[in-house]
């Protein structure tokens, strides 16, 4: 792979490593605020942010409000509710399992050529999140909880479909128009739940965290990333997000390195590069 090859691989890998850290601030902010108001408060603050760069600020658009009724509204109300059922790497795991599905879903609707070079990175890939994540120990399965962890991974699947059929999907007036969306979708499961707000340092910094560089910088990132590396494979680094989790925890609470993470997370980069090169065989 040349050097400006990597470059392009950049963005999505910093988006990666944002979100990654993103649960241990989510979990200072569920500390304070209840877990659908607290994605409310996070978009919100992301509109606020993307509001100025806006030029174009026609909101309507279908695509848009599918892409945020999936990708912010339903993503955040599976995951939050899955982690009520069953343990976080649990939820980690399975949500993860999104880049096969989207694998899947393009061959299936979109009749996209899927070599078997692609699909046996994915799987490697997805072996070795599992490894790290699970770290060899298995947590007890919840039916419920797990089934709405997997609703997660089919929403990001859905929100991805989405933002490709938007077309203009990487730049400021996109994001902000699928953001709005995904605030007003949001709003009714909010209102169910307390929407009390109360100032806390760290859960503030924390939700500002969130807010600014989570969603209005990440979310732009990711969309960009899309045009500019495919679809599938800026899918394919959400199998770095808990990795990037669970470095970030080792690192705050000053725990070791296994053998399961090392393994896992060299078969996920060994993964990931089996799937490049079988895109680039797909296109020979």
């Amino acid at each position: 792979m040349m050097i400006s090859d990597l470059i392009k691989y950049l963005p999505v890998m910093l988006v990666t490593i944002l979100w990654g850290m993103s649960f241990v601030a989510t979990k200072f902010v569920v500390s304070v605020f209840a877990p659908f108001p607290a994605a409310l408060y996070r978009f919100t603050i992301a509109l606020v942010v993307l509001l100025p760069f806006t030029k174009n600020r026609k909101i309507w658009n279908i695509n848009a409000f599918w892409a945020g009724f999936w990708g912010i509204t339903m993503y955040f109300v599976f995951e939050n509710t899955a982690l009520i059922y069953t343990a976080p790497t649990n939820a980690s795991v399975i949500v993860s399992s999104a880049p096969i599905m989207y694998t899947l879903f393009t061959h299936i609707f979109y009749k996209k050529r899927t070599t078997k070079r692609q699909y046996m990175g994915s799987i490697v890939a997805f072996i070795g999140v599992a490894l790290v994540v699970f770290n060899g120990r298995l947590e007890k399965l919840n039916p419920l909880g797990d089934m709405l962890a997997f609703g997660a991974a089919i929403s990001w699947v859905l929100y991805t479909y989405y933002v490709v059929k938007m077309g203009k999907n990487d730049g400021v007036d996109g994001i902000f128009s699928l953001t709005f969306w995904g605030v007003v979708t949001l709003l009714p499961f909010s209102f169910f739940q307390d929407m009390s707000i109360r100032i806390e340092p760290k859960s503030l910094i924390s939700l500002i965290y969130l807010g600014v560089l989570c969603s209005a910088f990440g979310y732009l990132i990711w969309n960009k990333s899309m045009t500019v590396i495919g679809d599938r494979s800026t899918t394919n680094f959400i199998y770095f997000i808990p990795v990037v989790t669970i470095i970030s925890e080792s690192v705050i609470i000053n725990s070791q390195l296994t053998l399961y993470n090392i393994l896992g997370t060299f078969m996920l980069i060994m993964g990931l590069y089996i799937f490049e090169r079988g895109e680039s065989y797909g296109k020979e």
